[in-house]
């Protein structure tokens, strides 16, 4: 894609990600909405792709972003590693790898890239912090693993950094206290519960965050089969390499539906309006020294009823608590290259405009 003046953008966005299958099928989604004209504005540019630990190591996770990138032929796009690990040492050991060593099931056969020379130099956080430097206001970050590197960006720069964000956008942490990698926490969140801690406490205007109950309680309708047989049988190098690893990933464990969390907060992010049924603002912090609860998002349900006499915070979260599935089916079989997918998504363009 040719390079375009920046005053032609009307955002920026910086993707940072800890690359499995989930942040690859948001990666993808972000960069074929590039083109599209959704809710008025003139067009996005995918900034910057920043990784983190979390999935795997961030060097795995920046390695996965050039290959997603090769295999959409988008090459162009920054990727700058970042923290390989957590603010402060865990004290205890990931047992289970659900994506693998390498965040792609150890699969193999990849495409071939030379990450050494596409990698930037620049680490990810001090390109965070240039990039909001640069356009001011104008630069959403999505953050879709651990929040080790926006944490540290925050700790770093402080209020020069906090003022010039355009709109932070998490998928992480846990509204009920169901948790996916402990018993009531959510990996994200439990991958760095300091980071998350310091980003909800930090940020000046609320953070949209898609918790882990949406995500695996939705109906969304979309089976395993649909994905491996019919989006799967789609032949371009995304879609394939995607297919190989999530059959390689879902089918030993004997999945039945098919969720990517990732997909769902970039699709939630490009169409508000289409895919949000329904959202609340809160306060929230992260748990740090519970012994059952550590990681753990918790919420302030009263919401502003009564006064909190011991704390006196303020919202700070736009917590999505339900999505709608219809429009991701077809944001998703977009992403995907399904033939016919173009005439529906150019519609949900449309109805999107019409309701903003």
């Amino acid at each position: 894609m040719a390079d375009t003046c920046a005053s032609d953008y009307d955002s920026f966005v910086v993707y940072d990600c800890d690359i499995g299958t989930d942040d690859a099928w948001g990666l993808a989604m972000l960069l074929r909405a590039e083109g599209l004209r959704i809710a008025g504005r003139k067009s996005f540019k995918v900034a910057a792709v920043t990784c983190v630990q979390g999935n795997t190591s961030v060097e795995n996770g920046t390695l996965n972003a050039f290959r997603v990138l090769s295999t959409l032929e988008r090459l162009d796009v920054p990727v700058f590693e970042g923290c390989a690990d957590p603010i402060v040492p865990r004290t205890w050991v990931i047992k289970s790898h659900f994506h693998g060593l390498d965040g792609f099931s150890d699969v193999g056969d990849y495409p071939t890239v030379n990450a050494d020379d596409l990698r930037s130099e620049e680490h990810a956080v001090n390109a965070m912090y240039r990039l909001a430097c640069q356009h001011p206001g104008k630069v959403d970050f999505l953050l879709c693993g651990p929040l080790t590197n926006f944490a540290c960006c925050i700790n770093l720069y402080g209020d020069k950094f906090l003022d010039k964000l355009g709109g932070v956008y998490i998928m992480g942490g846990n509204i009920l206290g169901k948790g996916n990698v402990t018993k009531s926490a959510e990996f994200n969140f439990m991958m760095d519960q300091e980071a998350a801690h310091i980003v909800l406490e930090r940020l000046k205007q609320p953070a949209l965050i898609l918790p882990w109950e949406p995500c695996i309680d939705g109906e969304y309708g979309l089976t395993l089969g649909w994905r491996l047989n019919v989006l799967g049988a789609v032949k371009h190098p995304f879609v394939e390499l995607l297919t190989r690893v999530e059959r390689a990933m879902l089918v030993p464990r004997g999945f039945e539906k098919w969720v990517s969390c990732d997909a769902l907060l970039t699709a939630a992010y490009l169409f508000p309006q289409q895919m949000i049924a329904d959202e609340r603002e809160y306060y929230a912090t992260v748990e740090l020294c519970g012994v059952h609860t550590r990681g753990q998002m918790v919420l302030d349900h009263l919401r502003g009823r009564f006064v909190d006499a011991i704390h006196g915070k303020t919202k700070n979260v736009r917590v999505i608590r339900r999505l709608n599935a219809e429009p991701f089916r077809t944001i998703i079989s977009y992403t995907g290259f399904l033939p016919q997918a173009d005439i529906d998504m150019e519609k949900l363009c449309r109805d999107e405009q019409q309701q903003s």
